[in-house]
């Protein structure tokens, strides 16, 4: 290493049996933008990666890979030693960076998600889907807005830096490792773990969004196989490492010679690495060498292309969104262009997307989105009047008769019962529909509420053999029979012992979840039963302010008829979306109410587990509070309590990083890492 930090110089001697004329080069030169030698992972996060997140949070894409023979340090300069805070890597580090200047910026507002995706003998796996290490549907694709990306890539949204790291943590427990004569834990796929950030300076609609992706690329060893001794599946798996590597080595080559055709297709791994090696993207790779003689010819190899790689320059561009789209393209509109468009003015006309998002990137995008405006416009013109048509043939009660009871409809009075259909109606309960008597002591409420009653408006919706009106308390605290002395040891038992808290805190988060659903089940039997009244009030305006003048034809049309017949579409619609709600809702009524009855019934039960352990004699019980959370920690929480205060000590920082290896700790035999096996 050269005294200027950024040349290194390697010395080959020339070998003794090859002759007397011998023009064997002794020496190599080569110089990078820095060479680092025996140093912390902080400096080194601070050589090579700090610069290149901090331009991923202005909205530039980044990269970073390591690259080297098994063994040169890879692994351990991505990701560290992930059993000491001290010597983690690069892509905690760059989590933490990432999380805590976003933090920072108050005049900005980030989105961020991750994705963890591995190479495996040329095959591509999700190590963050809910099957671990899964490759269904996984493809490689490009378009105007994501550049490349793959698709069916389990993308996970991450809010805090705990949830990140849980997450990256989660997907190293996947990765594909293996013993090897250079490495006990030799990586035997490339793994790229992806940062997918989101910037906003509001939450508006219309307002730019910045897009922007950090990769982190952990590459397999670069060795060949005549040094490394292996056969069979350790073969098959070398293969397809060098295969790769060598693909990338010449599109890089191809990238420095400016051709015309570069190769990035040729393998995976160069074709996921696109943006990063020819795109918008800045890219850092790191290169690892064994400063030994016997790996002189691994050492040069990684120089030379390390030299390669340093001589790509390419223009950094923003990627940035206004309403979704990052580019304008004035190509002639394609059929699904046109079919997008159309849905896009049906969701206007509906409603359900503001006039900020209409396209108005090119005039002919506008004009076609006018078009299928008009030919809305025209068909509900010509619907109308067919209406208006068939509504003049008919007498006023007729009208009524029909909007009201027609088949198929739904808007029948609420709480009529269909004897053609399954399931239920919300409305007015017979008169001898009484809920059944209260509860005992010891049993488990199940909850419900009572039907809509004429003059006192909807009430929650009847649960079945649940009993209470509404004024039904729903508290979660559970009693139990047997006098004061037994509630109290209940009391006990639910705030000072530890099982019993956790029992306790079940039962209660299930009690509030039914709650919840309940007062929503109510909400929504008001807005049904409120939005039948309306289509009833309209129905009776239109057929008295039908039009006098109407013909058959329908030609003549009053202007205040149609804004009733507006009117009573919308609420058809507000009717049909309410009742929707409510079914759905009472879908999950049931199991939420079984779920919580379980809770409630798990703690009574093991509640008189500990009394009978107890002696069975409540009377006798100490029933102290004082200091008992403590006690009830065995020598492993108080232990792990203890390692935590003194980690968080020391360094603050650290007390998200070993929470989320903690929640993600899983099955390490040994090492940094426990992998597995494809």
């Amino acid at each position: 290493v050269e005294q200027d930090g950024a040349s290194i110089t390697v010395h080959v001697p020339k070998e003794a049996d090859a002759g007397i004329i011998n023009n064997q080069a002794e020496s190599f030169a080569f110089k990078f933008d820095s060479v680092l030698e025996n140093v912390t992972q902080e400096a080194l996060y601070s050589s090579v990666a700090s610069e290149v997140v901090d331009s991923v949070l202005a909205g530039f894409s980044g990269c970073i890979f390591a690259y080297g023979q098994t063994g040169a340090g890879k692994t351990f300069t991505m990701a560290g030693d992930i059993r000491n805070y001290v010597h983690r890597g690069v892509i905690p580090r760059a989590i933490h960076h990432i999380f805590h200047e976003a933090d920072m910026r108050v005049d900005k507002i980030y989105k961020t998600k991750v994705s963890y995706l591995e190479i495996y003998n040329d095959q591509l796996y999700d190590l963050l889907a809910p099957t671990p290490g899964s490759s269904e549907g996984l493809a490689i694709m490009e378009d105007a807005v994501q550049g490349t990306f793959v698709r069916g890539l389990t993308l996970v949204d991450v809010s805090t830096e705990e949830e990140a790291l849980a997450q990256y943590f989660v997907g190293e427990q996947g990765r594909s490792t293996a013993q090897h004569v250079l490495n006990a834990h030799s990586s035997r796929s490339h793994c790229v773990f992806t940062l997918h950030l989101e910037m906003r300076t509001s939450e508006a609609a219309s307002e730019r969004a910045v897009l922007s992706r950090l990769h982190l690329v952990d590459l397999a060893g670069s060795e060949r196989t005549k040094k490394t001794n292996v056969s069979g599946q350790s073969m098959k798996e070398a293969q397809f490492i060098n295969k790769s590597l060598s693909f990338l080595e010449q599109t890089v080559a191809a990238l420095g010679r400016r051709d015309a055709h570069i190769p990035y297709r040729q393998s995976r791994l160069t074709n996921v690495l696109k943006d990063a090696l020819g795109g918008n993207c800045k890219t850092v790779m790191v290169a690892n060498i064994w400063g030994e003689p016997s790996h002189v010819e691994e050492t040069l190899s990684t120089l030379r292309f390390a030299s390669r790689v340093r001589e790509l320059r390419q223009e950094l561009a923003m990627r940035d969104a206004l309403s979704g789209k990052a580019r304008v393209n004035y190509d002639d509109l394609s059929e699904a262009d046109l079919k997008d468009l159309q849905a896009l003015a049906n969701s206007f006309l509906q409603g359900e997307v503001d006039v900020e998002q209409l396209p108005c990137d090119s005039v002919k995008r506008i004009r076609e989105c006018y078009k299928a405006l008009r030919l809305m416009a025209q068909a509900a013109q010509a619907a109308l009047h067919t209406q208006l048509r068939e509504a003049a043939s008919l007498t006023g009660a007729a009208l009524m008769d029909r909007a009201s009871t027609a088949p198929g409809t739904g808007l029948g009075d609420v709480g009529d019962v269909d004897r053609g259909k399954l399931g239920f109606q919300v409305g007015m309960a017979p008169p001898d529909a009484r809920p059944a008597g209260g509860l005992q002591l010891g049993s488990l409420s199940g909850g419900g509420g009572g039907a809509a009653t004429p003059g006192a408006g909807p009430r929650s919706v009847e649960n079945g053999s649940g009993g209470g009106g509404p004024h039904e308390s729903h508290s979660a605290t559970i009693t139990v029979a047997g006098g004061p002395e037994r509630n109290a040891a209940f009391s006990h038992y639910k705030h000072d012992i530890a099982e019993g808290r956790n029992l306790n805190t079940i039962a209660k988060d299930r009690a509030a979840q039914l709650r919840d659903v309940k007062a929503a089940i109510k909400d929504s039997t008001a807005d049904v039963n409120a939005s039948k009244s309306e289509i009833d009030r309209l129905t009776a305006l239109l057929a008295e302010r039908r039009p006098s003048g109407a013909t058959r034809d329908g030609d003549i049309v009053d202007a205040e008829y149609l804004n009733l017949s507006q009117a009573l579409k919308a609420a058809k619609l507000a009717y049909r979306t309410a009742f929707d709600k409510l079914k759905d809702l009472r879908g999950s009524l049931e199991a939420l109410a079984a779920s919580a009855a379980q809770a409630k019934q798990e703690l009574i039960t093991e509640f008189d587990n500990w009394v009978a352990m107890q002696g069975g004699n409540v009377a006798g019980l100490n029933l102290g509070g004082s200091g008992a959370e403590e006690s009830e920690l065995d020598a492993g929480e108080a232990f792990e309590r203890m390692q935590l205060a003194r980690l968080a000590a020391n360094d603050p920082d650290s007390a998200v990083f070993h929470s989320a290896l903690k929640k993600t700790a899983g099955v390490r035999a040994s090492g940094a890492f426990g992998g597995m096996k494809r």
